[in-house]
């Protein structure tokens, strides 16, 4: 390995170790806990030497934001991918987009954070919401079912899944999280059932 590219990965190193820094401090204390000090003291680092990797504490979060997205497209696609009937993957996506978001709580609180916005500007979250976009769409064909908006669709679909996990995730649901993705499941099987039976207009 060349003196270059060693620098390279202990470059992209230290960009890691400073974003599992700051999800540490937000898993402990909350994103508002998140600052260029806070971090630095974590990894034993003078604030100012963080800046040679990131510009300031937003940077880091929207760098931590893109790889949460291209994480979750990564699972909902291999979660597509098992499976032939359009109604099982979108069951399946369900399942995966519910398991992502307890084995990273703290990154999902920031992923879909009302204070960041601009998600329609990320790359990886503009894919995810293909990816269902397209999934749907080929269960809409398969099914016969004409939808007054494919968009439209999948922003329900989408707010039906981040709705039931958002009260999930604050303790919201009777019976916990084991009712509360029983309820994920059979909410998307209804969905399909209401669009399959709505009047085609």
């Amino acid at each position: 390995m060349g003196s270059k590219e060693r620098r390279e990965r202990e470059r992209e190193a230290m960009r890691q170790a400073i974003m599992e820094a700051a999800l540490m401090i937000a898993a402990q204390e909350g994103w508002q806990a998140v600052t260029v000090r806070r971090v630095a003291e974590r990894i034993e680092y003078s604030p100012s030497a963080l800046y040679k990797y990131f510009e300031d504490k937003d940077a880091i979060l929207e760098t931590l934001l893109v790889q949460g997205f291209a994480q979750l497209l990564e699972e909902l696609r291999r979660a597509a991918a098992g499976e032939r009937d359009p109604e099982e993957r979108l069951l399946h996506i369900a399942t995966a987009y519910w398991g992502f978001v307890w084995r990273n709580q703290t990154l999902y609180e920031l992923m879909f954070s009302l204070r960041q916005g601009g998600l329609h500007n990320i790359q990886e979250a503009k894919a995810t919401f293909a990816l269902v976009r397209s999934v749907l769409a080929n269960w809409s064909e398969a099914r016969s079912v004409t939808l007054r908006n494919l968009d439209d669709a999948v922003d329900i679909l989408w707010a039906t899944l981040h709705g039931l996990v958002s009260l999930a995730l604050a303790h919201l649901v009777y019976g916990g999280p084991p009712r509360a993705k029983l309820l994920l499941t059979r909410a998307v099987r209804d969905l399909l059932r209401a669009w399959e039976q709505a009047p085609a207009h």
